[in-house]
This record gives structure tokens, sequence and C-alpha cells, in this order.
């Protein structure tokens, strides 16, 4: 089973929000049935629909997709932290729409000084009760409150997108590349291995995030690392096909069974109860 944990799509129609040609990539429309074609082809079975930064908090795009066929897709939705109401907002979007996960972004300034803040925790106490799992789009910066939020609500199932986005221009491991290791001392946190185009200084197959997958493997397991394309902004960097072949570039010694697991297994569990 190939599970992709981080993609996008979106649809410029009436019904949903209207995207915005100049902020996102690589197309102005992304609906789902573009993205089931590249499944298809490239022998992708699930998906995670991870909700765009456009809309905000309109989840309903990703949403509807899900609902239509919850056995291929799951949903992660987003609110915003800062409201009063965030915690019934998640209940809504979790519970009337089907949404699985929820994404916190510390990385967009809008969120940034809310993250982890005392006013967010009735919402990650919703989290906990919903077992649901929560996407961080975060960088280094975040995570010393990544460990502290990890060891206050230690049933929580946290998610780091994209490595946390590590400066990969000195030696590794850096002391913020440390910081993220660390975090495997909770068993609930994983690390999505995705979004290499965002912080590797080299051209596909990333040649300088070959030792940091292996550090991540060799201090989280197999068992806390999920793949993730990050489509469809990967069309415009190396291509779906070559994004599913980064972990066999960066870590060829594994067996199918850990390959497996990262490419699938684990996020099944994450987003599917079937």
């Amino acid at each position: 089973m190939v599970v992709d944990s981080h993609l996008h799509v979106w649809h410029g129609h009436q019904d949903y929000p209207e995207p915005n040609v100049t902020t996102i990539s690589p197309l102005s429309d992304v609906p789902v049935e573009l993205l089931t074609q590249y499944m298809e082809e490239y022998g992708v079975d699930r998906a995670v629909l991870v909700q765009p930064l456009f809309p905000g908090e309109d989840n309903s795009y990703v949403a509807d997709c899900a609902q239509a066929d919850p056995t291929r897709f799951a949903a992660v939705c987003v609110v915003d932290p800062r409201r009063e109401d965030a915690p019934q907002q998640l209940s809504y979007w979790v519970e009337e729409r089907g949404c699985r996960g929820l994404r916190l972004r510390p990385k967009v300034p809008a969120e940034t000084e809310c993250f982890g803040a005392p006013s967010t925790y009735d919402l990650w106490e919703k989290i906990v009760e919903l077992n649901v799992t929560v996407s961080l789009l975060a960088d280094v910066r975040h995570l010393a409150t990544v460990d502290q939020l990890a060891t206050r609500f230690p049933t929580a199932k946290i998610v780091i997108d994209h490595l946390a986005h590590p400066d990969l221009r000195g030696d590794v491991p850096s002391a913020e590349f440390q910081q993220l290791l660390q975090l495997s001392r909770h068993p609930q946190v994983f690390v999505k291995t995705s979004g290499f185009g965002y912080y590797s200084e080299t051209a596909f197959p990333y040649a300088d995030c070959h030792l940091p997958l292996q550090m991540l493997l060799d201090h989280f397991g197999p068992a806390r690392l999920i793949w993730g394309s990050d489509f469809p902004h990967i069309l415009l960097v190396c291509g779906y096909r070559r994004a599913m072949a980064v972990v066999e570039y960066a870590l060829p010694g594994i067996s199918a069974k850990v390959r497996a697991q990262i490419m699938g297994e684990n996020a099944y569990a994450l987003y599917w109860h079937d």
C-alpha cells in the first residue's frame, strides 16, 4: 500500500474559495480528479488532502472530496487557533464534515505568536478528545515549543511537516537539527519526509538530505517516518515519480518492510481506521 500523506487540491468554482494564481502553483485549478490521475498512474492507493494556505479556514473542498471517497482520501483541516471558538470549529470539521486531521501553521506569521500559548490549550484538549492527528507547518524555531506541547499532551499525535525546514548549508547535524532528533523521545511525534525542494541546496535526488533522513530513521525508527509528495508543487520541482523515489535514493539499504512502512503503512495507521 502506498499512501501520499501530504498534498493539496483546490477547485476554482463558485462553491469554493477562488484560487489566487499569484500565490499558488503550478496551476490555478488543481481538482481532485487531476490528483487521481497521478495516483492511478504511479500506484498510489490513498492520499491525505491537506488544506492549502489560500482558503484559510474554509475547508469545504478537501472535506467534500474526502467524504465522497473516504476509503481513498482523508482530509486535514485548518482552524484559526487564535479564535476562542477554535475547539468548536475543529469539532465541526471533524464530527460533521469528516476531517481526520488538523494542520497548525506556526511558520505562518499570523499563527506564530499563539503557537503553544496557554490560550490554545483548549484546542489541544479537543485534539486529544477527537483523536485527530496534528500536522505542523513549522521550522526549527518552533521545535522547543513542539517539545513542550508533546510533553503536556502526551497522547496528541503530532506530525512535523517537511523535516521542519532544516538549514542544510552547514554541518549536519546542526544544533537545530539535533532538536528535531531529540523529539524522538516522544513516542507520539512523527516526521514527514516531504518538501525537499524547500530546503535542499541540491536538485533531485537531494543528496544533502540523505544523511538527515538516515539520522531521522535511526532516531525515530521506521514506524514514525511518513512520506508525502507535496503535490502539486512538486510538479514544478522534480515531478511526482521522482518525489516517490527520494526515500529509495536516501535510504538504499532499507528492507522492503521498512520502505512499506514509510511509504504508506504509517500514514494509513494515522488517518484510517477501517
